[in-house]
């Protein structure tokens, strides 16, 4: 049976938020506030957890259940959130803000959509994201469909929030290999002292603490589909070796003296030109080669706002329905607003939009301006000049917390208004405790 954890303060409402929870036909572990619910989390394994939000505390309850090994789906709880509070809680990990008082068909509905295998939650998602009705995203979808009916590789770019991954998994859903497993590599986040250990696997003893085997990523996506996310972010020196799996499909662990064979489908995505990098030296001119079979493109939302009403309404019925409440509206003066929104977060931003609607205004009229309120960083790095006589240090460190407000934390795209690599900006945020 799958387990919930419940944080709630009031003993009253943790009590029925555990009858909804017993009802839905899962197991409820009840915490009164967040110190015992960390203290339950570091000794079982929760699938979701609903947690009640009120102040930064809880938001940051939210940030370390994220950061556990198996994170669960986090659901959050509030009476009137603020625009600041359910933002906060989204940006945190919260796949819905349900308001108190909760109904029980909304802590079900909730709890369905969090805990459904991933493949429907991939299905679920990705219909709404790539509807359209553009004509040139409904050739690049056909040519997706295509491509899924063969076995060459596809590399599929496009900005930061436009659904790559979503496309890459519709591909493998669509294509012969659709029964076997689907495995993504980040390839921005490969630790870089363990990153090649991840992708291909090490032989025990190989290096200190590696008491067993253990097969990589590469390997465990075998029979199935291997998505390079972020392809252009592979460190430098484990290029040659991903070359050596795309021309003779086999892998070998850190440690072994012996290849193995693996059987997987390559798709990768970058939101970067490849051509570009291979230019600069930072990626191999033959890897680039080898992935450059087939190319999908997927435009950027501000090229097709005809698409802004569609994917409004349709992420507007989608979420409600998740959230047990009937959806927003949206008036002919909203949408053309939107539909005039630069979206530099792209079909993301605008799915969040859509959320902080279903929170903000279940069953009544949107108010725009309360939707799109934007509020800058506290900090001098939010605003104004970069000016005084700063070291560089100092002036580095507001270039970052200034890039990180305006992306609203988005590290993909800060690092490239910055000019430097996710890794690079991930290890700067930490070097200047920003994180």
């Amino acid at each position: 049976m799958q387990r919930v954890l419940i944080c709630e303060a009031h003993a009253g409402l943790r009590g029925e938020l555990a009858r909804a929870v017993r009802g839905a036909g899962y197991a409820a572990e009840p915490a009164a506030g967040g110190a015992e619910a960390l203290a339950r989390a570091a000794g079982l394994v929760f699938d979701a957890a609903l947690v009640a939000v009120a102040g930064a505390e809880d938001l940051a309850l939210l940030e370390r259940l994220a950061a556990l090994p198996r994170a669960p789906a986090l659901l959050a709880t509030g009476s009137d959130p603020s625009v600041e509070l359910a933002v906060g809680a989204m940006k945190r990990g919260a796949r819905d803000f349900l308001r108190r008082p909760v109904a029980l068909r909304a802590v079900e509905a909730a709890l369905r959509a969090a805990l459904a295998p991933a493949e429907r939650r991939d299905d679920e998602l990705a219909v709404p994201v790539l509807a359209t009705g553009d004509p040139g995203m409904q050739r690049l979808l056909e040519r997706a469909e295509a491509a899924a009916a063969t076995e060459a590789t596809v590399l599929i770019t496009g900005e930061s929030g436009t659904g790559k991954d979503l496309l890459a998994r519709l591909i493998h859903r669509r294509g012969a290999r659709r029964a076997g497993p689907f495995v993504t590599v980040n390839c921005a986040a490969l630790p870089e002292a363990l990153a090649e250990s991840e992708l291909f696997g090490h032989e025990r003893g190989a290096f200190t603490g590696a008491f067993e085997s253990r097969a990589g990523q590469i390997a465990a996506a075998n029979g199935g589909t291997l998505l390079l996310d972020e392809v252009n972010e592979t460190p430098p020196a484990l290029q040659p070796k991903l070359l050596r799996v795309l021309q003779e499909r086999e892998v070998l662990p850190v440690g072994g003296v012996v290849p193995r064979a693996v059987d997987v489908r390559i798709l990768a995505t970058t939101q970067r030109d490849l051509r570009g990098e291979v230019r600069a030296g930072r990626f191999r001119e033959d890897l680039y080669y080898r992935l450059d079979v087939i190319v999908l493109r997927i435009p950027p939302l501000r090229e097709r706002p005809a698409d802004v009403p569609l994917l409004a309404r349709t992420l507007l019925a989608r979420y409600a329905a998740a959230h047990g409440s009937d959806p927003p509206r949206l008036g002919e003066r909203a949408l053309r607003e939107l539909s005039r929104h630069e979206f530099r977060g792209n079909v993301r931003e605008l799915a969040n939009l859509m959320k902080r609607a279903v929170v903000l205004a279940p069953g009544r009229e949107v108010e725009l301006e309360r939707l799109l309120e934007r509020r800058a960083a506290p900090g001098p790095a939010a605003r104004g000049p970069l000016e005084g006589t700063l070291n560089l240090r100092e002036l580095e460190r507001r270039a970052i917390l200034r890039s990180l407000a305006e992306s609203a934390g988005n590290r993909t795209e800060a690092s490239r208004t910055l000019g430097i690599s996710v890794r690079t900006l991930r290890n700067k945020i930490r070097a200047y405790g920003l994180a």
